[in-house]
């Protein structure tokens, strides 16, 4: 009976020591979950909430949510010294895996589960903080590849983040990089109030510095531009790339000297195969230093000009030179259709707010040359009884020499663009070579010429190499 007495003694007494260790271990999670929730809502998020799925000494795993609405999800390693913690601070905050929702207020402040990052406001008062931002209870903070939304009063902008940041006082300084598709930039540039985009394409990795205080957020480091792509009102571009430098990240400050290769501007004319050196500044104007193309062997450039939102009609004057007759009539496609000379000239291009004209363009001969049309198959157009005055403009330009060219452009591109076309000269084999003055008149060629030459577009070389340089730096 004694041993008997012995062995349920034993039993019990293991009894009571392992409930003993089962309520440290649930005390020592509910003290981590207190404690974490406690300096997040210190912090400024009075709704926070922290689930410890697994406790270590010095290291928990847990699912954290800022506010009721779970803006701030994922899996969340905490790093917690017990000095830290008797202190309110966690020492380190991991989120992989996460989803971030950044809300953009009409006000311009971002706010994460409704507090201000930076600045004032009734979301810090209702913290209880005193500037808006109350000393950050983390000493390093990192997310690894999270899926983030800004919410904007125009709209949802979407990408992937990957942030290293570390607290120092009420300040948060590290380093970030953003990726996100084109198609988020509508609704932040209308939130930042620059100029309006439509129709975006391509995408844009951003490597950023930043420092977060009650002042607000500062951020400066380099975008690149892959493919990038949209309509800026009547004005659209396509196959942008380059890397960009910000001095300032909101609002955006381009310094100027910003280069990137362009392969399609439409101001009016598409130019084609471009570079453009530019810079940007606070006020959303688009101050354009140099823009150059190349165009059918030819030059195109453009003189400085600013594209300001809000500015109303504004004029870019672009000088054609040395442009070849021969490879710009064959982008047309036109059976039998030759020519030899190059020509230069003005193209006045006035950007109006939903439309772009051409004020009085004029593209002249640099030399004498040649213009051969002589089809097999000629359009109805030119069809004639022989004699007949289409017959007779038929055989003179089977080979027409030509001392002067003259052609003229007007007209809105993408819609009524007229070029007429005054070349004076002879066709040896036609009356003894005896001098013709001849007058044409098209309508409407001209936009879909320009666009085919799109497919000779290729970076250059200075532009190719920092987009490669890019991948290998840091923020």
């Amino acid at each position: 009976m004694a041993g008997g007495r012995i062995l349920r003694r034993g039993v019990a007494l293991i009894a009571v020591g392992g409930g003993a260790l089962a309520l440290l271990a649930v005390y020592r999670t509910e003290l981590a979950e207190a404690g974490a929730t406690w300096a997040l809502r210190r912090a400024g998020f009075p709704d926070a909430t922290v689930s410890v799925a697994e406790l270590l000494p010095e290291r928990s795993r847990a699912t954290v949510r800022l506010d009721k609405a779970g803006t701030v999800a994922g899996v969340v390693t905490l790093d917690h010294p017990l000095a830290s913690l008797l202190e309110g601070r966690l020492a380190a905050v991991t989120l992989t895996d996460g989803r971030l929702t950044l809300d953009a207020g009409k006000d311009g402040r971002l706010r994460l589960a409704g507090m201000v990052l930076g600045g004032g406001g009734p979301a810090g008062e209702k913290a209880g903080q005193q500037d808006g931002m109350a000393a950050l209870p983390v000493d390093t903070l990192r997310v690894d590849d999270a899926a983030v939304t800004l919410v904007t009063p125009k709209g949802r902008a979407s990408g992937t983040l990957r942030l290293t940041a570390a607290g120092q006082g009420d300040s948060l300084l590290g380093q970030a990089t953003l990726s996100a598709p084109a198609k988020s930039l509508p609704p932040v540039a209308a939130w930042l109030g620059t100029v309006a985009v439509s129709e975006p394409a391509g995408s844009l990795t951003a490597k950023l510095r930043f420092r977060l205080d009650s002042k607000g957020v500062a951020a400066q480091g380099d975008v690149r531009l892959t493919d990038l792509g949209g309509r800026f009102g009547p004005v659209a571009v396509s196959g942008v790339n380059g890397v960009l430098t910000l001095s300032s990240f909101t609002p955006p400050v381009l310094p100027p000297g910003q280069t990137l290769a362009v392969k399609l501007l439409d101001v009016g004319l598409p130019l084609t195969d471009g570079t453009v050196r530019f810079g940007y500044g606070k006020t959303g104007a688009l101050a354009v230093e140099r823009a150059e193309w190349r165009w059918a062997g030819g030059r195109l450039r453009a003189e400085p000009f600013v594209i300001a939102p809000g500015a109303g009609e504004r004029t870019v004057a672009l000088r054609a030179d040395g442009v070849h007759l021969g490879p710009l009539l064959a982008l047309a496609a036109v059976e039998g259709l030759d020519a030899t000379g190059t020509v230069s000239g003005r193209l006045p291009v006035r950007i109006a707010k939903n439309a772009v004209h051409l004020d009085g363009g004029v593209l002249e001969a640099d030399a004498p040359g040649t213009l051969r049309y002589d089809p097999a198959h000629p359009p109805s157009f030119l069809e004639g009884e022989e004699g007949s005055p289409t017959d007779l403009l038929r055989n003179a330009l089977t080979d027409f020499r030509f001392e002067t060219l003259r052609a003229t452009v007007d007209g809105q591109a993408g819609g009524d663009l007229r070029v007429g076309i005054a070349i004076r000269g002879a066709n040896p084999a036609f009356y003894d070579g005896y001098p013709v003055a001849l007058n044409l008149k098209v309508s409407g060629a001209l936009d879909r010429i320009l666009r085919q030459s799109l497919d000779a577009y290729r970076i250059p070389d200075a532009v190719r190499d920092r987009m490669t340089e890019f991948e290998r730096k840091n923020p």
